[in-house]
């Protein structure tokens, strides 16, 4: 089972962050452009800085975390940051999205084998 959202460090400390259909709808709408071409604008490094600042953003709400704390963090953590570290965490939420994250199988996480 896959899952699109992953958990990274941001200012202090780790968060959850998740491009759910619904923030990528969000995210499309306000950046006027798709999710593959922002994909690839992103990963290519031919992206403009709101892209880097958006995606973190939607991608924190769409984890779970309210509007206003993602917006602080962002204030605190992202702007006036360098561009390094935001860009790869964006990638790294556009590339779950696209991908997912491989998931724990419960199933088969007690596996008895024997000889």
């Amino acid at each position: 089972m896959t899952s699109t959202k992953i958990k990274r460090f941001l200012g202090d400390g780790q968060y959850e962050f998740n491009l759910s259909s619904t923030q990528i709808v969000k995210l499309e709408k306000l950046l006027s452009v798709g999710i593959g071409e922002l994909s690839q604008r992103v990963a290519s490094g031919r992206f403009y800085h709101i892209e880097l600042i958006e995606t973190v953003r939607h991608g924190l709400i769409g984890a779970g975390t309210s509007h206003e704390q993602a917006a602080n963090l962002i204030a605190v953590y992202v702007d006036g940051s360098p561009l390094k570290p935001v860009h790869t965490l964006a990638v790294e939420i556009l590339a779950a999205a696209w991908d997912g994250t491989p998931q724990p199988d419960e199933d088969t996480t007690n596996i008895n084998t024997q000889e």
